[in-house]
């Protein structure tokens, strides 16, 4: 078995760098180099849960996904070998991340600060946020179309987003910043964004086989299974970041293009946006149209919808193999995972906001 490869033991999702908890009222402790995950006792069983031990050298990060605890001598050792600890609902919402005292970082968070600070250097790095975006969505746009007979409404869509592009192209600077502007300067480039993510899911349902209900992106609540799995692979990606962010040592709730907000991991925002189309909606398309998922697997509570346990683990894992796909970097030119990538991606940020390099440039797919 490979780094890559997954270890699956009845409900404990284990990958090289991640670690999903998903059962309920299981309890985690230190066991030696090892956590040990106990399972609850099946009502009735007259037995034990089942027991599953994970090396901490297999963890890079773990995702509690519910009701589930930790103990604080596990939580010690995690934090002393800088295991982010992610804290999460059981249906994906995002409470919170438990991370190492960053102190050690002073240097490269004060060139972020004064980078966000600078509105001619910090609408650059914005700019580029939503290019890489837009440009990943219409190259996924593009790929599908190559395959059908007609696809006339998916080329007019990569088409409108081109033309975001081109204007994208021509914001060189921000908009004069009022105080009162709750846009920051940046209502023209968030204006671009809306328009081609608005031509990109419009069109989403026509890469899906079946009825799913999908007439675009809603996302509290999602009132479709599509949106369930959209705002789920969303949330556990942008977990994904804010780790990776951390890593390198910058401040994930400093961005640029998502502006600070009490509890807001800003900075990760952005350098998501890239990696939405070729991460999550990739892994939501393949599973839908090769009937991994279907519309039973999901429940649907006062018009939102869920989805189920088993078929939650199951997206999780599709989600962690993608994230172990290699692709070749844009701007290193070497084959890595998009987890690499995104780190890489942190890395661009921190040396542009140094100055070590005078642009920020995008992750991009051809």
């Amino acid at each position: 078995m490979t780094d890559e490869q997954q270890l699956n033991q009845n409900g404990v999702e284990v990958f090289m760098a991640t670690l999903y908890l998903t059962v309920q009222y299981s309890v985690v402790k230190l066991e030696g180099e090892a956590l040990r995950i106990q399972m609850p006792t099946e009502r009735g069983s007259g037995q034990s849960g089942q027991v599953v031990r994970v090396p901490l050298a297999q963890i890079d990060q773990v995702m509690v996904l519910g009701d589930i605890t930790l103990t604080t001598p596990a939580l010690h050792l995690l934090l002393e070998r800088r295991i982010a600890v992610h804290y999460l609902s059981e249906h994906g919402r995002s409470y919170g991340t438990l991370i190492a005292d960053p102190a050690k970082n002073a240097g490269l968070r004060l060139a972020q600060y004064a980078l966000y600070r600078d509105p001619v250097r910090s609408f650059g790095v914005a700019r580029q946020c939503v290019a890489g975006k837009l440009l990943n969505m219409r190259t996924g746009l593009l790929r599908y179309a190559r395959t059908r007979d007609d696809a006339r409404t998916l080329t007019e869509a990569a088409q409108q987003i081109r033309v975001c592009l081109r204007a994208l192209a021509r914001l060189t600077t921000p908009a004069q910043v009022d105080p009162a502007d709750r846009m920051h300067g940046l209502g023209p480039l968030l204006g671009l964004e809306g328009s081609g993510s608005a031509a990109y899911y419009g069109v989403l349902h026509e890469l899906l086989k079946g009825e799913w209900g999908f007439h675009g992106r809603v996302r509290r609540p999602p009132t479709d299974p599509i949106n369930a799995l959209l705002s789920f692979g969303y949330t556990v990606l942008s977990n994904q970041v804010v780790s990776l962010v951390c890593a390198v040592g910058l401040d994930p709730a400093i961005g640029v293009l998502h502006q600070p907000g009490f509890g807001k991991p800003a900075l990760a925002l952005d350098l998501l946006e890239a990696f939405r189309p070729v991460v999550v909606d990739s892994v939501v398309i393949t599973m839908v149209n090769t009937g991994q998922l279907t519309p039973a697997d999901f429940e649907e509570t006062l018009g939102a919808y869920r989805l189920k346990d088993a078929a939650r683990r199951q997206f999780l894992t599709k989600l962690e193999e993608r994230l172990n796909t290699r692709v070749q970097h844009p701007v290193f030119g070497y084959q890595t995972s998009y987890r690499r990538c995104i780190e890489l991606q942190a890395r661009l940020f921190a040396k542009h906001a140094h100055g070590e390099i005078e642009h920020y440039v995008p992750f991009t797919v051809r």
